[in-house]
């Protein structure tokens, strides 16, 4: 194994991992008249984790049979850039602000990789299930417990695949560790108390020349997905009231 990986490389990697296993054709099961038996996949949330997971699918080549037909996101910005960038690689698609459009009118979506913010898991999770589509959704699974029960519900019932990106639970790194040195190697014994932290970097929150007011999303529509402001939406997670509570805004969910 590389000994000098930085963690967009590891992201990548582990995203790999998971979206190949449940994004590949025996897993979805699709039987299309299709000579690729390609799956065709929306993208809902094309922020820096969308774009990591996109990348991922993209490396695993045209064979992979994945083909992305839908973006959607409500920052114009985010949105675009993704949209252009699959259609270079010849993946052409349409672009949405409301999920619930693109689940209207992508009559021939099989899987949707959800990569929003975390308390908007559960509704856009949900939603898509109930569209009749696989689920692949970034960590964590919901802000809340109620969230997540949920999910899982609505998986039972439609039948449908839900993975949820924990890549620490299925990177091959991990696995080895856990079951070489730990299940058989026994190098631990009963572990009862386990630390750890994550600094992130400052840059997430300083400004990156988005383009300014060209791309400003208006007081509303922010307002209507739980935002107060733009420097809200970029970096949510730095907010109390936003990277851990329920959403207290609308509910999109019919």
């Amino acid at each position: 194994m590389k000994k000098d990986v930085n963690r967009r490389e590891f992201l990548r990697s582990t995203a790999a991992v998971g979206a190949a296993l449940y994004l590949s054709p025996s897993a979805v099961g699709q039987t299309g008249s299709s000579k690729t038996d390609d799956i065709n996949v929306a993208l809902l949330g094309a922020g820096e984790q969308g774009k990591v997971l996109m990348d991922a699918c993209m490396k695993m080549g045209r064979d992979s049979g994945i083909r992305f037909k839908a973006v959607c996101d409500i920052w114009a910005y985010n949105r675009n850039w993704v949209s252009r960038r699959l259609k270079a690689y010849r993946h052409e698609n349409n672009t949405y602000v409301d999920y619930r459009e693109m689940l209207d009118k992508e009559k021939d979506l099989d899987a949707v990789i959800i990569a929003t913010p975390d308390f908007w898991h559960a509704d856009h999770a949900i939603g898509c299930l109930k569209a009749g589509l696989h689920v692949y959704c970034e960590k964590e699974m919901s802000n809340t417990l109620e969230g997540a029960k949920k999910i899982a519900q609505a998986a039972k019932e439609t039948g449908k695949l839900l993975q949820i990106g924990h890549q620490r639970r299925s990177n091959p790194r991990y696995i080895f560790c856990y079951e070489k040195l730990i299940k058989e190697a026994k190098l631990l014994n009963r572990i009862t108390t386990v630390n750890g932290q994550w600094n992130r970097s400052k840059s997430a929150c300083e400004d990156r020349g988005w383009g300014g007011e060209k791309y400003t999303i208006d007081q509303q529509t922010l307002e209507q997905y739980g935002f107060r402001s733009m420097r809200q939406l970029r970096n949510w997670r730095w907010y109390k009231g936003l990277g851990r509570r329920s959403h207290s805004g609308p509910r999109l969910t019919p």
